[in-house]
């Protein structure tokens, strides 16, 4: 099978070398535009790019993905994996057995752009990677190929991206495979149980100590180690990052909501219900620290607050 790819980030990048690395051939690389970072904006290659240049590969990175058509009609099949552009009728269909999609959830739950941050937000214990054949819907094509596996209680959303990213290099080898021997059954989504999965939000960032310790954990294992969730202390001008915590099982230390209790380098915040330990933790302007180091060199007494 000849397929053309397109992606941009390191997810997109694990599913690119699953492909390279079976008997599929990858005839056409699509990525997202290089970018420019850091203070000298340096002009920086998604991972998907770097990838493809240092394979050899032909790669576009057109600012709209129909200018890729023409050179995706060359091929059997298009696999699309976290691009990053919707793509019209003319790309989708533009190969000779259309295009697939690598989505990071079990359609139809958590269609749209953050199903690992959503799942791991919700308390999900399970996960997976669904192969769809791409309609001109948002996420809503029929199921080819779903592969599942377990969310442990202290996964974070970066991890757990790893695990779908490796589950999905396997599963589109798969699919490809039995789409090459016609022997694909394709199921069409219940749509009745779908859910949506948006962008993780400013709003979603900011920690709600009236939640309960396991939902505060949630939401802090979700952003983790990528967008990171906020919480403001009248001692620090600006957000704190919370990266990571734990659930504080039987302490007892009766915290009102958003009280902080530290002791022995250790730092307890009360919630609705239950206590969270922090972990590691971000000042302002500071480098990510492990609770005993910051509160050696900082005083974080008081309560935190969602709100700034």
């Amino acid at each position: 099978m000849n397929v053309a790819f397109a992606g941009t980030p390191d997810f997109a990048a694990t599913i690119l070398r699953g492909i390279l690395d079976s008997k599929h051939e990858v005839g056409l690389v699509i990525s997202q535009p290089d970018s420019r970072r850091g203070r000298g904006r340096k002009t920086s290659p998604p991972p998907v790019a770097d990838l493809a240049r240092d394979a050899n590969l032909p790669l576009l990175q057109p600012e709209n993905a129909s200018e890729a058509a023409d050179a995706i009609a060359d091929h059997d099949a298009l696999v699309v994996a976290a691009y990053g552009q919707i793509l019209r009728p003319g790309t989708l269909f533009a190969a000779r057995l259309d295009s697939w999609n690598v989505h990071a959830s079990l359609l139809p739950k958590y269609r749209g752009a953050a199903p690992v941050e959503r799942a791991i937000m919700d308390g999900e214990e399970e996960s997976g990677v669904t192969i769809m054949k791409m309609d001109e819907g948002l996420d809503t094509g029929d199921i080819a190929l779903q592969k599942t596996t377990p969310i442990p209680p202290d996964m974070n959303a970066g991890e757990l991206t790893e695990t779908l990213a490796s589950l999905g290099s396997q599963a589109i080898v798969e699919a490809l495979g039995l789409l090459e021997d016609a022997k694909l059954n394709l199921i069409e989504q219940d749509s009745l149980k779908a859910t949506y999965a948006s962008k993780v939000s400013g709003e979603d960032q900011a920690l709600g100590f009236g939640l309960s310790a396991g939902e505060v954990h949630n939401v802090v294992r979700a952003l983790s180690p990528r967008i990171g969730a906020r919480a403001y202390h009248d001692g620090f001008d600006g957000s704190l990052k919370i990266w990571r915590t734990r659930v504080a099982g039987g302490r007892g230390l009766g915290l009102r909501a958003g009280e902080i209790h530290v002791e022995n380098g250790e730092i307890f915040v009360g919630c609705g219900e239950g206590v969270v330990e922090v972990l590691e933790l971000q000042a302002p302007g500071g480098k990510r620290l492990g609770a005993g180091e910051f509160v050696r060199g900082n005083e974080i007494g008081g309560s935190l607050r969602g709100g700034g």
